[in-house]
């Protein structure tokens, strides 16, 4: 496996201050979306339905495809239910392609104003006979209107490092190994949101992950960030990420393949510059970008990454967004030391209906 470069889940942490879905590796619901909707759940919501779909693919020859709805619904005051289905197929030259089913529920709880409690449950099917049951626990702590806590455990497959629809481009488990040896992580995460002044920003988090092949991972992140202008939505940030694995990553091979089941450097970091720009045109059409400029101290690399939406409502009740996610370096990292040059990309429509 081509080892590479990862601002990755720098930046899944760090845009929790942007209205970007999916900012917390593994969660789709963000440190914003539970601050603005804490108190807003009326006595019972209009359901709400999602249709979903994404491609990725890398220069490892890794590619995943995927599709699936969702079911949301608030039955009670602060209460919300979502529940689903996935399909994802796994392919990779040299390897037989993996077809996984995906059953999932999951729910949010307001425990107080300040409190809230997210919880998830999935079954995957593999048609490579595996069957896991994954699931995590969230509670979330706003002590003051500037600062947001996160707590939290979760059990599932590192294939899902990222979840399906949740910027894979940002995973450093892009491969098919880790479905091979079916390597699941018990991950624990620390999570801290401060806003001392208005627009300015500080988020941080510890991640320790228990793999089931005995490995260990460990990972830190900082970001410093800025909101240069209102409207349209402009943001700076500094990221710093740090990861290890205690071990090598066990091999995993097909026919006269041979690789690593994921990415396993000792001791990585980057230094990531970011900027972050939104703005709504019109009344029914949305556009978003970002860019990011990463540089990785161990091999004098710099990476560079793309991202693009656009979301346009057709009524107040139904809207389709399109993502595009693009990332590249020109020399990674691996345990032994340099690597070859990696890109990846990513495509996500959404399409989203409230009844």
């Amino acid at each position: 496996m081509r080892p590479y470069t990862i601002i990755l889940p720098i930046i899944a942490f760090l845009c929790v201050t942007a209205d970007i879905p999916y900012a917390a590796e593994g969660s789709d619901i963000t440190a914003q979306h539970t601050q603005e909707h804490k108190n807003t759940y009326p006595v019972f919501t209009a359901p709400e339905m999602k249709l979903l779909s994404e491609y990725f693919t890398n220069s490892s020859d890794f590619t995943r495809i995927s599709g699936g709805a969702e079911f949301g619904v608030s039955p009670a005051t602060g209460l919300h239910l979502e529940a689903g289905y996935v399909l994802s197929d796994f392919s990779q030259d040299g390897f037989d392609d993996i077809l996984r089913h995906s059953l999932f529920i999951k729910g949010e709880k307001i425990i107080s104003e300040s409190t809230s409690i997210l919880a998830n449950v999935s079954e995957n099917f593999y048609d490579n006979n595996n069957t896991n049951l994954n699931g995590g626990v969230f509670v979330r702590y706003q002590p003051f209107a500037h600062m947001f806590t996160e707590l939290s455990f979760r059990h599932f497959d590192i294939i899902d490092t990222v979840l399906p629809f949740n910027n894979l481009t940002y995973s450093y488990v892009v491969t098919i190994g880790s479905l091979d040896l079916d390597i699941k992580s018990d991950d624990y995460k620390v999570f801290l949101l401060y806003t001392p002044v208005e627009k300015v920003s500080f988020a941080s988090e510890i991640i320790y992950g228990d793999y089931s092949d005995s490995n260990e991972k460990k990972s830190f992140m900082f970001e410093a960030g800025y909101q240069v202008l209102d409207s349209p939505y402009l943001r700076t940030a500094y990221n710093y990420f740090y990861l290890d694995m205690k071990e090598p990553a066990p091999l995993t091979k097909g026919g006269e393949y041979v690789e690593s089941a994921y990415w396993d450097p000792a001791n990585f970091e980057t230094h990531t510059l970011r900027l972050e720009y939104r703005q709504d045109y019109r009344e029914h059409i949305s556009f978003g970008a970002e860019g990011d400029l990463s540089y990785t101290p161990k091999s004098g690399g710099l990476s560079m990454a793309a991202f693009l939406s656009a979301s346009y409502r057709f009524t107040g009740q139904s809207s389709l967004r399109f993502d595009v996610r693009g990332f590249d370096q020109d020399k990674g990292i691996d345990r032994q030391g340099e690597a070859d040059r990696y890109w990846a990309t990513n495509y996500t429509v959404t399409f989203q209906h409230r009844f």
